[in-house]
């Protein structure tokens, strides 16, 4: 996966690396919304959103379901922060959804939905326990093809799930 530089503030970078996993993905220089920390930078970081939304801001010609959906995603993080606070106090599942509702509005105010990180939780096989995995959209389209392409493949050759001779 390729990975892109974003300058983080000091407490920032602090409070990725204090939290394991904890939306510890870099960002470009230009993404309109870096990965929160806190309630407060959260709050500030909306406010910016917002405004830029406006006419003859920098997202000003957002398009109105775009602008829809950045706000439904402003409201699950904000969701998040009103029960949690921090980042660093949200649960696996909880810093995925806030992942996921970041990407979201990146994506959406950049016009640039391939680069968007999805994340999920996945069960490794022979345990219970989850892993947090993080693909960017056309990464996790890429695997889909694949592994169709292989099916069909395994299926027009007379694979395991054919018997030879029917």
């Amino acid at each position: 996966m390729r990975l892109r530089r974003h300058p983080l503030s000091a407490l920032a970078l602090l409070a990725c690396l204090a939290v394991p996993g904890a939306l510890a993905f870099a960002r470009t220089a230009d993404q309109p919304w870096p990965s929160s920390v806190d309630a407060a930078q959260f709050a500030e970081q909306a406010a910016a959103v917002q405004e830029e939304m406006k006419p003859g801001g920098r997202f000003g010609a957002i398009g109105a379901a775009d602008r829809s959906e950045v706000e439904r995603n402003l409201g699950v993080v904000q969701k998040l922060f009103d029960e949690r606070g921090a980042a660093s106090r949200m649960n696996n599942r909880e810093q995925v959804q806030l992942a996921n509702a970041q990407e979201k509005i990146n994506a959406l105010l950049t016009g640039n939905d391939d680069e968007r990180l999805i994340c999920t939780l996945e069960q490794r096989s022979g345990t219970h326990f989850k892993t947090k995995i993080c693909q960017t959209a056309r990464q996790r389209r890429e695997v889909t093809r694949q592994s169709q392409e292989g099916y069909q493949r395994q299926l027009m050759q007379g694979g395991p799930s054919q018997t030879v001779g029917d």
